[in-house]
């Protein structure tokens, strides 16, 4: 029964490749939007399980965190951390 339930290889990219633009602007910024990155990390936290994606919450609990202290360099390497993480679930399904 639980199995009934499961998310397409293109609504996982889809997600994704959303979730890659918002974290690329925020790693590609001089300044670091803080209530961006804390969005972003909510979200991604909010639903990575649901896309399949269980690695993708812990790190996205950590940049919504870090973000909401206002650690520059932390929510930089989180964000380093799960654009390598996404990429790479990304080549898996669409290589």
């Amino acid at each position: 029964m639980e199995d009934e339930f499961k998310v397409s290889a293109d609504a996982q990219v889809k997600y994704l490749l959303r979730r890659i633009g918002e974290l690329s602007d925020i790693e590609t910024s001089d300044a670091v939007n803080f209530d961006l990155a804390k969005k972003t990390g909510h979200q991604i936290k909010g639903n990575a399980d649901s896309f399949e994606f269980p690695n993708l919450t812990e790190m996205a609990r950590i940049l919504e965190a870090k973000a909401d202290q206002s650690d520059e360099a932390a929510v930089r390497e989180v964000v380093r951390n799960l654009l390598k993480s996404m990429r790479a679930h990304l080549k898996e399904l669409a290589p």
